[in-house]
Parts: C-alpha cells; sequence; structure tokens
C-alpha cells in the first residue's frame, strides 16, 4: 500500500471514529435532556405529574402475549400491639394538646340564662398557658352544654374575650414574654431555653414573635391616646435620640441604623418613643408639627428645623455642657476643672430639692436665690476665655459649645417647670440601650416600631411606680372586650388613678 493510500485509511478512521464520539455525545445529551424534562415537569407542572417513584420499589412487569407470570406466595402474620400515649398530654380540639404535667387551674362558665330544669349533655373545654412569678400553669375554661326547653336549641357559656382568638397563649404568658425582652433585656431564644429548661415547655421562636405581634396590636390604641391626649397637648417637652440597628432584607447580614427618637413630659411622667429609619431632623419635626412650648434638647443640629417654628421656645442641656468640659480636662485641667467645680453646685441644688419634696415655686426660689447669678457670672467667663483658646483642642470646642447653648439656658433661669439638664428624658433611653447590647438589633423596621410602642408604655409605668407586668397583663385581660371610647382610662397614670380609687371602694364596702 501506497503511502498516499495507508493516510487516506488512516484519514477515514480517524472521520469515522469522530464521528462515532459526536453520535455518542448527542444520545447522552438527549438522554440529560430527557432527564431535565422530566424534573421540570416534577418541579413545575401540574400536580398529576409530580409522581416521584421510590427508587427501592420494584418496576411494574408488564404481562406480554406467551409469557409466563409467576404470582409470588403471600404470607401474612398478625401483629398486635398496645401504644401508650404519653403521660404529660392530653387530647386538644385541634390547637395542640394540653400538658398535663403542668398545674391545671379550671374555671367553669355556666350560660347566662336560665337553665334549671334543662338537660346537660356535654360540655365544651379550651386552654390557654398562663403564669404565676415563677411558675407556669394551665388555665382550662369548661363550658357546661345543656338542650334548652322545647328543642329551642343549645345553651352554653360564652367565653371571655381573648388576647388571641382561639391560641394558647394567655394574657399573662403573653405579658410575661414582652416585660422579660423589653424591661428584663431577655431575647426570645433565651425565654425559649428558659421554658424548655424549668418548666419543660416547648414554644417556637416564632410563636413568642407573634406573642409579641399581637401584644402591641392591643397596646398601640393606648399608646396612640398616651401621645394624643397628652403628650402633644402639654407645654414643656425633653427629646433625646439613640440608634436602633435593624436588619436589611436586602444585604444579608448587615444592619440599617435607624433611631429611636424620645420625648419626656417632665411633669405628667409620660415617654414616648418613635422609630424613625434616620436622624434626620424632618421625625422630630413631623412628631411635633403642632407643639407649642418648651422643648429642651442637646446642642444636635437635627433640632434646628423644629426650633425656628413659631411657639417653641429653646431650651439647652447643661449636662452636655458639663460633659464637653469633662472630656477637656486632659487637654487645660486647670481651666476645666474650674468650669466643672461651678456647674455642680447647680445641680446639687436641683437634685436637695427635689429630695426635700420642694413645689415648683420653692425650687424656683432657690435658683434664683443662688444658681441665676452664678450663671451670668459663669457666661462672661467663658466669653473671657475665647482670646486665649485653641478652637480645635477639647477645652476650646468645650468652650464654643456652651457659648453657643447659653441664650438657650434662659428657659431655665425664666420658668420654673425647666431642668437643668435632659438627663430625665436619657434616664428613660437607658433600658433601649441595655437591651440592644442583649437582642443585638431588630429584625425589621416593624419591629422596631412595635419595641418602640412597649418601651414607651413600660417605661412610663416605672415613672409611675407601677409593676410592668402588672400593667400589661391588666391590660391584655381587658382591651379584647373594651370599647375603643374608653381607651384613654389604660393609659398609665389613669389607670393607676382608676385602679387605686376601685381598690378603695372595695376596702369600704359592707362585710
Amino acid at each position: 500500500m501506497s503511502t498516499a493510500e495507508l493516510l487516506q485509511s488512516l484519514s477515514e478512521e480517524q472521520s469515522q471514529a469522530v464521528q462515532n464520539l459526536l453520535n455518542t455525545y448527542e444520545q447522552s445529551n438527549q438522554e440529560l435532556q430527557a432527564r431535565l424534562d422530566w424534573l421540570e415537569r416534577q418541579l413545575f407542572g401540574s400536580k398529576t405529574e409530580r409522581f416521584v417513584p421510590d427508587a427501592n420499589t420494584a418496576q411494574l412487569t408488564l404481562e406480554l402475549p406467551g409469557s409466563a407470570v409467576t404470582t409470588p406466595a403471600i404470607t401474612t402474620q398478625h401483629i398486635s400491639y398496645d401504644r401508650n400515649k404519653k403521660k404529660t398530654q392530653q387530647e386538644g380540639h385541634g390547637r395542640g394538646s394540653m400538658p398535663t404535667h403542668l398545674p391545671i387551674q379550671d374555671v367553669v362558665i355556666e350560660p347566662t340564662e336560665d337553665v334549671t330544669g334543662c338537660e346537660r349533655i356535654g360540655e365544651e373545654v379550651s386552654w390557654q398557658y398562663e403564669v404565676q412569678r415563677g411558675s407556669v400553669y394551665i388555665k382550662r375554661f369548661i363550658r357546661p352544654k345543656y338542650v334548652r326547653k322545647n328543642d329551642a336549641g343549645i345553651a352554653v357559656g360564652t367565653l371571655p374575650a381573648q388576647p388571641i382568638d382561639k391560641g394558647n397563649a394567655g394574657p399573662s404568658l403573653m405579658a410575661q414574654v414582652t416585660v422579660d425582652k423589653y424591661v428584663y433585656h431577655m431575647p426570645l431564644d433565651r425565654q425559649r431555653h428558659k421554658f424548655e429548661t424549668e418548666y419543660d415547655v416547648s414554644f417556637a421562636e416564632s410563636t413568642m414573635c407573634d406573642m409579641i405581634k399581637q401584644t402591641v396590636f392591643w397596646l398601640e390604641p393606648v399608646y396612640k391616646a398616651m401621645i394624643e391626649t397628652h403628650l402633644l397637648r402639654c407645654t414643656y417637652l425633653q427629646a433625646d435620640e439613640t440608634p436602633m440597628p435593624v436588619l436589611v432584607k436586602d444585604r444579608r447580614g448587615k444592619t440599617h441604623k435607624g433611631f429611636y427618637w424620645v420625648y419626656y413630659d417632665p411633669l405628667e411622667k409620660d415617654v414616648i418613643f418613635e422609630y424613625r429609619q434616620s436622624r434626620s431632623g424632618k421625625g422630630v419635626s413631623d412628631f411635633l408639627k403642632n407643639f407649642k412650648g418648651v422643648l429642651q434638647v442637646d446642642g444636635y443640629d437635627g433640632y434646628n428645623a423644629i426650633m425656628s417654628q413659631p411657639g417653641i421656645i429653646h431650651a439647652a442641656c447643661m449636662a452636655h455642657v458639663r460633659r464637653k468640659f469633662d472630656e477637656a480636662l486632659k487637654d487645660d485641667h486647670e481651666r476645666a476643672s474650674y468650669a466643672l467645680n461651678t456647674i455642680r453646685p447647680w445641680f446639687t441644688r436641683e437634685t436637695d430639692a427635689k429630695e426635700k419634696g420642694f413645689s415648683l415655686e420653692q425650687r424656683y426660689a432657690v435658683r434664683l436665690e443662688h444658681t441665676v447669678g452664678e450663671m451670668n457670672l459663669f457666661e462672661q467667663w467663658l466669653k473671657n476665655q475665647i482670646v486665649t483658646i485653641v478652637p480645635q483642642n477639647n477645652f476650646g470646642k468645650a468652650v464654643l459649645y456652651a457659648l453657643d447653648q447659653w441664650k438657650h439656658f434662659t428657659a431655665f433661669m425664666t420658668d420654673q417647670r425647666v431642668e437643668l439638664s435632659n438627663n430625665l428624658v436619657e434616664n428613660a433611653i437607658r433600658p433601649v440601650a441595655i437591651g440592644r447590647k442583649n437582642y443585638m438589633f431588630k429584625g425589621s423596621h416593624d419591629a422596631a416600631q412595635r419595641g418602640a410602642i412597649i418601651y414607651s408604655l413600660t417605661a412610663t409605668a416605672k415613672l409611675h411606680g407601677i409593676d410592668p407586668f402588672v400593667y400589661i397583663n391588666d391590660l391584655l385581660v381587658k382591651l379584647p372586650g373594651e370599647s375603643a371610647k374608653n381607651i384613654e382610662q389604660y393609659i398609665p397614670h389613669r389607670w393607676k388613678q382608676i385602679k387605686s380609687e376601685n381598690e378603695n371602694t372595695e376596702e369600704i364596702q359592707p362585710t
């Protein structure tokens, strides 16, 4: 065979090999495409197309003409056993099983109508978790059913209105979960483990989140009433803001820096938290658009817009002035110490007056006798320092900040209601700072506003000497059956007043 013929033969063999390989790839591709089409039908097709055969199931054998079909012998064996139900569970009615290892308190609710002579044919049973301090128990509602006379139907008692309709979370449990998170700073996951460990009761974290949401649903009208009928009608407010990280859905693992804006009425001791997505001054301007009176704030520029509105009197905060000079001790110890020693007696006199129970008039008399004159002398001392300070160091910044704020201390010198500092509203914010260290962030902007509602009512309750648990529990018991026109009576100080009046009335009732 010549060289040309040999090369021709090799070329034909290689071409055939390549063609065979292409055919193999094409066949494999068709098989893979068929599998992909089948999988897509299982995932996205109609329900009748989604049957996925068990890999261990024997393939169906078709009976073909002339083929012998062998039917295997079937051997049966009768097996019987007794199943023991868990001792800690009792059958429920579609709402889960009732734990029986917890104490059970039965509440029998008879029909309001007269059922004398009626035949009792059974009972309706429902239950819910409740808590007392240090224990969890079951409250079981038993409602006997009676056949009315003359076949007039069935008579059965009516359940009291519940904060979660047909739910197993009672008012006290919801109040406990809420207060533990927002007053005692316990994240829900930590509470969940506590219920499991101490009471052998398991709650999903999502269930506990729903308890918080439903609690806020009932508290929100009280929160709004406190804003509209009390806070915005007063004429002296303190305001401050604090950051609150919030998870961002479109950026995994990232948080958005939102802010709680906090407003405090020092005379009525009402606190309102409002969540805003930014620190922009638009938030305070919107919230206080109808406010008229004294607004006491620090030197943050975000308050400039609201201060320019008609009817607003700007009051400054001496605690921030003092803080600036405390930071300046390392730069100019002698002059910074002089400033701090001058300011200290002003705070001491105000504190002593409160501790002695002075009225506003008595406190103001002390202020006029001592503090106002000393403040005027200190202002002149600040002006004298201007020619010697270095504006870039901390002492220079402290002097400039004090002089910039000084004209706004006129409100303190002329209005007996005005405090020397914003410390009262800062104290109201402190629980948020502690809670933030525990739960780290809020899951959404809506969750942050729910927190604002709870912080407002619990902080105000504490300022009025009210146990937050007792207060929230009472609201969750009464509000589901309450009329909207009576919401104002559940604002903390009104609630306390009514409760005290009721207790006094009960004491004087004849035995």
